[in-house]
């Protein structure tokens, strides 16, 4: 039987491209590759969701290897990144559907420890049991150990969950440890009916 509902957050509560949140800052092709390498693709920003780096520590680590004057954008981008993630067209209301259906609501996600400053600006978190963030257990997807903890953490059994993610390791991950789990691709409909159909899906 299924009970809890765990969603990861990029790219299924909210969307996650860093290439459209650099495009707010600028449009010139040469300046958007060198902000991308430097902060996106750069180990600071994984060290970040791991917990292993601060806030100041990463724009410090970052503006090091970039020019003096992309130092507002980058303060910026790591502080703000949240406000060019838009939410997923209709992943509110299937949200708000579960559970009202009696299905528990969890979030999983590889994030900094800011979570807090920014949760209450979506407004799809109002239906969500609890959540549990990468860097604030320095552990992070798709690690066996981040699955365990998670479970532990609420006090959940695998075999009663589902997790929704968009990548293909991460719910391997989740499978690893006996949690079902579903590689969201965009189609909200798709995932209803994968929901719908899951065998034994039913509210507790």
């Amino acid at each position: 039987m299924i009970k809890n509902i765990v969603f990861d957050l990029g790219n299924v509560i909210i969307r996650w491209d860093p290439n459209y949140i650099i495009s707010q800052y600028t449009d010139n092709p040469e300046i958007h590759n060198e902000l991308y390498e430097k902060i996106f693709a750069s180990p600071y920003w994984l060290a970040f969701d791991t917990g292993n780096l601060t806030r100041e520590e990463v724009i410090r680590n970052i503006q090091k290897t970039t020019s003096y004057k992309y130092y507002n954008i980058i303060v910026d981008i790591v502080y703000y990144w949240y406000q060019h993630c838009p939410m997923i067209d209709g992943m509110e209301s299937l949200v708000k559907e579960l559970k009202e259906q009696g299905h528990n609501i969890y979030l999983l996600s590889n994030t900094n420890i800011h979570f807090d400053e920014y949760k209450d600006t979506l407004p799809i978190m109002k239906y969500f049991d609890g959540y549990y963030i990468s860097a604030i257990k320095k552990l992070i997807k798709p690690h066996r150990e981040i699955y365990e903890d998670f479970l532990k953490e609420f006090n959940l059994q695998a075999e009663e969950c589902i997790f929704i993610d968009d990548i293909k390791q991460n719910i391997k991950g989740a499978k690893k440890v006996g949690i079902d789990g579903y590689q969201f691709d965009g189609n909200i409909e798709a995932l209803k009916n994968y929901i719908k159909n899951t065998k034994n899906m039913h509210a507790p």
